[in-house]
């Protein structure tokens, strides 16, 4: 069975779709098949693996007849809100990787938004007479046709419905942070929120079991566990963290110990939140890649394989990567391997 595994905080420009993208090739390249879902409206996740124009050609494919509601999440997502029918599921291959059959991605849609006002936590989550509209990503991965290793979650910088949805479907979630303030603050407020968010599906779940005792997909969802953190876009001299940043990542830490897993640990009796092998660490040290981030995504190729490309004039003026560049590429491409097998062995 897939592990599902959200990335996600609830703080924008942490770099959540980009670890999500190269996380998700390093899980391939170790032969694990994995689905990333793009389930952010903003879909940015679908424009770095797909590019722009591939990207916009499916939106606007809707003359398939297999895919009415175009190439993207909708066409599965929307007959099952209105219909209460399973919709088909389009899948496609990143444009760049390594080990292609091993990944997929099923693209987002700006229509995201649409659906995420027709989620109500209320009316849907806490009678419990519409938990299933909740578990939408649950159902989506297993009508793949295909069996996953992984299934990754992109989500957008907020606490709203999709991201409710995406957590109550997650085994695990995984939150970035960079070096600011508002990192903390924002690991905070997933410490406070999630006991809330948890507190309303065992609500919910407890109505719909009295005339439904025997589903066991409603039992088990609802469980997501703190799979640990992640330090991105920190800058060093001679491999150590310079000196504002070794600061923030010291707050960072003491965010994660004193608020966040105390938090989870007390406010949550449900299931255990904060697994055995997780403490206050970063499970994972991105360094700040710079132009090196943008070209990647300009041109589709994930971090650890862009050395092999030409840098985009558009974006530089050199027609090739400096030393230190393909240094640091190929050092933030071990850190993602690292990462993918530490869950490998965890998770």
């Amino acid at each position: 069975m897939a592990k599902i595994i959200s990335i996600f905080n609830n703080k924008g420009g942490v770099g959540k779709t980009s670890i999500l993208w190269n996380l998700g090739i390093s899980f391939a390249d170790k032969d694990k098949k994995v689905l990333l879902i793009d389930f952010d409206p903003q879909c940015n996740l679908s424009i770095a693996t797909l590019g722009a124009k591939e990207f916009s050609d499916l939106l606007n494919d809707t003359e398939t007849p297999d895919f009415p509601y175009g190439k993207t999440i909708k066409s599965f997502v929307l007959p099952y809100i209105q219909r209460n029918s399973i919709g088909k599921v389009f899948k496609i291959k990143p444009k760049y990787s390594q080990n292609n059959q091993n990944i997929d991605i099923i693209p987002g849609d700006f229509w995201l938004n649409n659906f995420a006002d027709t989620l109500s936590v209320g009316n849907d989550v806490i009678s419990g007479t519409g938990l299933y509209r909740f578990l939408i990503l649950e159902l989506l991965a297993k009508h793949a046709d295909k069996e996953y290793d992984y299934v990754l979650i992109d989500l957008s910088p907020s606490f709203n419905t999709l991201v409710r949805s995406a957590l109550y479907c997650s085994d695990y979630f995984i939150v970035p942070c960079t070096p600011d303030l508002f990192s903390s603050y924002c690991v905070n407020l997933i410490g406070e929120m999630l006991p809330n968010f948890i507190q309303d599906w065992e609500q919910g779940k407890q109505r719909f079991i009295k005339s439904d005792p025997n589903d066991k997909l409603i039992l088990q969802k609802g469980k997501p566990k703190f799979g640990g953190w992640i330090f991105n876009g920190f800058d060093t001299r001679k491999s150590v963290e310079v000196g504002a940043d070794k600061a923030l990542l010291n707050i960072l830490e003491g965010s994660i110990q004193n608020r966040l897993i105390p938090s989870l640990q007390n406010n949550i009796s449900t299931y255990k939140a904060i697994p055995h092998f997780v403490n206050h660490e970063p499970v994972a040290k991105i360094e700040d890649l710079n132009v090196m981030a943008s070209d990647s995504i300009y041109q589709n190729i994930p971090i650890k394989y862009l050395s092999q490309a030409k840098p985009t004039r558009d974006l530089r003026d050199r027609h090739s990567w400096a030393s230190n560049q393909i240094e640091l590429m190929n050092k933030m491409g071990n850190e993602f391997d690292k990462l993918a097998q530490y869950i490998i062995d965890n998770y």
